[in-house]
């Protein structure tokens, strides 16, 4: 079998590898699903957190401690802080909201990011962009309906989740040029894990062996899916990855119907078209200036650990396949 998939061409081992990690997104989220109905969602994120820094242990023991020297604690921290709060919000979202709209929602990441860039980083976002985050806010309002009554609350979860989640990207993007991979997943896994603790013991009840294993399977398939997404990502470009990642709408949908019954409302199929459009629109248009960049600028391994879709890794130097955070997530 191994040799028979070695000889397949690249874009067919490519396509493999990055419809793998959008099944395994998919099923991280069922999985937080399953694990949220009997436990607490801070105290989910908390052993999320956990078990990924229980993962990525070996790997920083076996580079060697140097690899953790830093003087950019405090903007570590930060992002720790944020990373925390935006899978609060997400374990959140997935127990309180149909699959389906959730994961849609939080596909405004890169919209987000492009807001947020302009604002802070004070990055030039030029006039097709700006067009492309308009129509994916009009999505949104297609699928929450914000000021009719079928708006629920809840639906602001997933959207609060995509901006911490484009927060912590921009404070990724400052990180990569002075941090390893390593120390960028370590120091994320040893922040969050303190940081999520805190709201989950006040909501902290006796975890069964069940709830246990499902929370340790969804870290260990947030491995799998990482080096899923650096493998497919140095086989094919960014252009022909990024779409297999938003297939984790359809798969989620089709498997929340199976599953928990959920029928998605009909919004969903406008607003998410758009939404999707536009975030598959700018994330290109961001890799395409990334790739102009790079070209008077050391290239250096890069991820967002918590990113959904998994924007910014560089092909040519992957991130190391370790524990993130999608998202998506993931997610």
């Amino acid at each position: 079998m191994k040799h028979w998939f070695s000889a397949q061409s690249p874009s067919t081992q490519a396509s493999f590898y990055a419809l793998s990690a959008a099944i395994l997104a998919a099923c991280f989220t069922l999985t937080i699903r399953f694990a949220t109905q009997e436990l607490h969602p801070y105290q989910a994120v908390f052993l999320r957190f956990l078990f990924g820094l229980i993962m990525i242990a070996p790997m920083v023991m076996r580079r060697g401690l140097g690899e953790l020297r830093t003087k950019r604690l405090p903007l570590l921290g930060l992002r720790g802080v944020l990373s925390a709060s935006e899978m609060c919000l997400w374990f959140m979202a997935v127990l309180y909201l149909p699959l389906a709209e959730a994961t849609t929602l939080n596909f405004t990441v890169p919209l987000f990011g492009t807001i947020l860039a302009a604002v802070i980083l004070r990055e030039t976002v030029r006039l097709h962009r700006w067009l492309a985050v308009l129509i994916g806010f009009v999505g949104v309002g297609l699928i929450i309906q914000p000021g009719t009554s079928a708006m629920h609350p809840a639906s602001l979860l997933p959207i609060a989740a995509a901006i911490c989640m484009a927060s912590a990207g921009l404070i990724t993007k400052r990180l990569v040029t002075t941090e390893s991979t390593t120390a960028l997943l370590f120091y994320l896994m040893l922040i969050t894990t303190p940081v999520s603790l805190i709201p989950a013991l006040f909501v902290w009840q006796t975890p069964s062996w069940h709830v246990l294993g499902l929370m340790a399977l969804a870290a260990l398939m947030m491995n799998i899916m990482q080096i899923c997404n650096v493998k497919a990502l140095q086989l094919a470009d960014y252009s022909f990855f990024v779409g297999f990642s938003y297939l984790r709408l359809p798969i989620i949908a089709i498997l929340a119907l199976i599953l928990f019954g959920e029928i998605p409302d009909f919004a969903i199929l406008p607003g998410g078209a758009l939404i999707i459009t536009a975030a598959v629109f700018v994330a290109l248009r961001e890799r395409k200036f990334a790739k102009n960049a790079t070209l008077s600028v050391p290239n250096v391994a890069a991820q967002d650990p918590l990113a959904a879709t998994p924007q910014g890794i560089d092909k040519t130097n992957p991130p190391n396949p370790t524990p993130s955070n999608s998202l998506l997530p993931d997610k």
